[in-house]
């Protein structure tokens, strides 16, 4: 039993040792290279179960899913020299994970070397625009262009010969700006430019052009970058209290001559509903002084038809209001004896 036991237990220490170090797992999200003292021989992209050589072969393992990398901000000038700064941020895959592990190693020098390339293209992309262009609605062409230009990465002519031999490799970009001192963008090469390149570094049809060379970052450093973003774009910290004094004055104006206006135009309101009251108030009165003298005239009319039918009765009954207002039981009224007064006093029937 003993003779038994010990190479059962020497089979189980080499099984937990050595079968660790010949099978593998690739993860969905992962891409994984096997280096042999580090010398690259193969790559796994499926996930699933692998093996290598034990001890001799490892295994490094990268994200093959979007990564972000926040760039540092940075103070960048404008094309009508204004200050900006920009905060971003960017998106990248590795799609070359040799290349990506010749070149950058590792995630963290990928993050550092992403972070370079996009802040380069913003301060190339952001002096070509105002002010104005970089924080409106224009800044999604601003953003595509950047993320364009961020998957190249300028070489020099030499480097660029010797790892792509030829300048109308598809791998290769020739820009020529005709202008340096102006704000327009640089043109790709022409086949006819790229042919006088090719055979000479500074042709004299060229002669005064700026020339720049761009490698394709997916050959040169097996990443792709899939999209730039700002995140925010603000004054100098220098600036931007004088910016928004300067913006208070300018909303504290606004709102002066709004204030201005709303004064103006209520006493305009105010004056023409006085007018309108003293137009309504004055035709009222007109209206009620023509309808006093059509009552009054009614009434004359009617007092001069009863007096041509009864003139004794109309006598009568002024009489009575006579009394009416002098006789009482305090009053002592001395009269004419043939006063009109004393007509219905002295005779009920008035002397008819």
């Amino acid at each position: 039993m003993g003779k038994l036991m010990i190479p059962l237990i020497v089979i189980i220490l080499a099984v937990v040792i050595v079968v660790p170090q010949t099978l593998f797992v690739v993860d969905e999200t992962e891409v994984a290279i096997v280096t042999r003292f580090g010398e690259f021989k193969r790559s796994h992209r499926d996930p699933g179960l692998q093996v290598k050589t034990p001890f001799a072969e490892q295994v490094t393992r990268f994200d093959k899913r979007l990564l972000r990398v926040d760039v540092a901000p940075a103070s960048l000038l404008t094309a009508d020299k204004r200050n900006l700064v920009i905060d971003s941020y960017a998106r990248y895959k590795i799609v070359d994970p040799l290349v990506f592990f010749k070149n950058l190693r590792n995630e963290s020098q990928a993050g550092s070397r992403v972070g370079d390339i996009v802040n380069a293209q913003l301060r190339q992309e952001v002096a070509l625009d105002d002010q104005e262009e970089v924080i409106s609605d224009t800044r999604e062409d601003i953003m595509n262009r950047i993320t364009i230009a961020s998957n190249r990465i300028e070489v020099s002519r030499a480097d660029l010969f010797r790892d792509y031999g030829s300048l109308h490799h598809a791998a290769v970009t020739v820009f020529i700006d005709e202008d340096t001192s102006d704000t327009n963008r640089s043109l790709p090469a022409t086949a006819e430019e790229l042919a006088l390149l090719e055979a000479n570094a500074n042709p004299p049809e060229l002669e005064g052009f700026s020339i720049s060379y761009f490698a394709s970052v997916i050959e040169a450093l097996g990443i792709e970058i899939v999209d730039v973003r700002i995140k925010r774009a603000d004054f100098p910290p220098d600036v931007e209290t004088s910016v928004f004094s300067r913006m208070e004055a300018e909303r504290e104006k606004i709102a002066s001559g709004l204030r201005a206006e709303g004064t103006q135009a209520d006493s305009e309101i105010r004056a023409n509903v006085d007018r309108q009251v003293n137009i309504v108030l004055e035709t009222a009165e007109g209206t009620s002084a023509l309808l006093r003298g059509e009552a009054e005239q009614q009434a004359i009319t009617i007092l001069a038809n009863s007096l041509e039918k009864n003139p004794d009765f109309y006598t009568f009954r002024r009489s009575l209001e006579a009394y009416k207002v002098f006789m009482d039981s305090q009053t002592t009224v001395i009269l004419d004896p043939e006063s009109d007064l004393l007509r219905f006093l002295s005779d009920p029937s008035g002397g008819s």
